[in-house]
């Protein structure tokens, strides 16, 4: 019986090893992939574009290409290189971006994969978000108000800019307070209704870099 049993764990042995399973890494697989990239950066904020490609294989012809919807179309992706590790079988490329205006910029990565089964096209896309941090986001609420003559009516400014933006009203309103509230700050302002009718009251944000206006209607009744 244990005779049986030994020939049973050899044929096994000698069954996994002719499948392949001591086999070295195969050069035609890859896998290849964006590292430390973020959604979301701001304008003039220099950034490094990393792509690890693990392989047994070859790559050649590395490249990044670079579409914008909204910024700057001069923008261009410098200093691009690739590393080879043979202790990692990790090619790296890698290149710079400083994006100079607030806009979507459409990040492609291109290269050709070579191994014993020939030539493959290894293509990555990424979307990147620019914003300009002197830029005013301006939100308002509520947009619509209807209240009763006498009454007081307070209204939320939610902004954001790194240059602090002044404000000015088309209709008086007194200033509450503003408090720092995570990356935004909000304003609070208070409108008396002192007669009936319909009014607009154009909310005003402006720096030197931007200006943005909010419209809040108000309807007063008796």
């Amino acid at each position: 019986m244990k005779t049986l049993l030994r020939i049973a764990i050899a044929l096994a042995m000698v069954l996994t090893m002719s499948s392949g399973a001591f086999a070295g890494p195969n050069p035609a697989a890859y896998e290849a992939k964006f590292v430390g990239l973020k959604e979301t950066y701001n304008a003039g904020e220099s950034i490094k574009l990393s792509v690890e490609t693990k392989t047994a294989g070859q790559i050649t012809d590395a490249k990044f290409l670079l579409k914008t919807i909204g910024g700057n179309d001069k923008d261009k992706i410098t200093s691009v290189r690739t590393t080879h590790s043979k202790t990692k079988a990790t090619y790296t490329t890698t290149g710079y971006l400083k994006p100079t205006s607030q806009g979507i910029y459409l990040l492609a990565y291109q290269a050709t994969h070579k191994s014993f089964e020939g030539e493959k096209k290894i293509e990555l896309t990424a979307t990147l978000s620019i914003k300009d941090p002197n830029k005013i986001t301006l939100n308002v609420t509520p947009n619509t108000i209807h209240v009763k003559k006498g009454k007081e009516v307070p209204i939320l400014i939610t902004y954001s800019s790194k240059a602090t933006p002044q404000f000015t009203y088309s209709t008086q309103v007194t200033e509450l307070y503003t408090k720092r509230v995570g990356n935004e700050n909000k304003k609070v302002v208070l409108f008396k209704a002192e007669k009936a009718g319909k009014f607009t009251i154009n909310i005003t944000a402006k720096n030197k870099y931007d200006e943005v206006s909010e419209a809040v209607e108000i309807v007063v009744s008796d």
